[in-house]
């Protein structure tokens, strides 16, 4: 009888241990929410600015260029790429591209992997039209392009 319970203890401590998560070094972003909301301008105009949230994991969280957090630097490095569509006779057409950077984050210590939620802030002028929808990804330091999402189709207010 010791020994089952020995061997059972043993099973129990092993399956109770941590285990380490086990991510891609490709960074995998996934559409979290797009919302609209209306911002006054320094000229007094009101706006609408749309907010897009998006969840991502990178397995050897290599995310954002050190070259992007040193302010005398002329390097800039992209690393979300954001891309809109504006819906016209019934079909998406290429529109525009915003691009911009993340934060610089160190190697972590314990764990390699990184995740997190990122947001933008994404500035829309009406006159290009009403329904559009965006397309995004983003790059690590080693240059690996993540999978490309899309919001859905959205109205602008």
């Amino acid at each position: 009888m010791k020994k089952i319970l020995f061997v059972i203890l043993i099973a129990v401590y092993i399956s109770s241990c941590e285990k380490a998560d086990d991510y891609s070094e490709t960074p995998v972003i996934s559409f979290k929410s797009f919302s609209f909301e209306m911002k006054e301008t320094d000229l007094s105009t009101i706006i609408p600015i749309g907010l897009l949230k998006m969840d991502f994991v990178d397995g050897d969280g290599d995310i954002g260029f050190y070259e992007n957090s040193i302010p005398e630097t002329d390097t800039t490095i992209y690393d979300v790429f954001i891309y809109e569509f504006i819906k016209r006779n019934g079909v998406f057409m290429p529109s525009d591209t915003e691009k911009y950077l993340l934060p610089y984050f160190e190697e972590a210590v314990y764990r390699k992997h990184i995740k997190g939620e990122l947001a933008f802030e994404i500035f829309y002028e009406k006159e290009h039209g009403d329904t559009i929808k965006y397309e995004f990804e983003i790059m690590d330091r080693a240059y690996h392009l993540s999978n490309r999402e899309s919001t859905p189709e959205l109205i602008v207010p």
